[in-house]
């Protein structure tokens, strides 16, 4: 099992409506395909973030559920208004939890 913590960086001003379209339209496309998506944030202190972090089994779990996702019919409008929103290449961390981690 692992998880990505991914960041998103809107364009200038356009944070919270990035955070609202991915509360509202692309993170229940993802949860719908099987993602578990452990939670999203806006970032203190930096208004134009947005962070979610997804958890995964293995590499053939994300392949599958990110195949998914793409082939869904909502994905091409749903990549066209996050690259409106955009304004830079988001971070991507992938971490696996420790034996004692809460979260295995």
């Amino acid at each position: 099992m692992f998880y990505e913590i991914r960041t998103e960086h809107a364009r200038a001003g356009r944070g919270a409506e990035l955070a609202r379209y991915m509360d509202e339209t692309v993170i229940p496309l993802h949860r719908e395909m099987g993602m578990h998506v452990v939670g999203a944030f806006t970032v203190v202190g930096d208004e134009d973030a947005f962070v979610w972090i997804r958890r995964f089994e293995d590499a053939a779990d994300r392949e599958r559920i990110l195949d998914a996702v793409h082939r869904h019919p909502r994905c091409a409008a749903m990549i066209d208004t996050v690259s409106a929103l955009v304004g830079r290449v988001e971070s991507v961390v992938r971490m696996e939890p420790t034996p004692g981690s809460a979260l295995r």
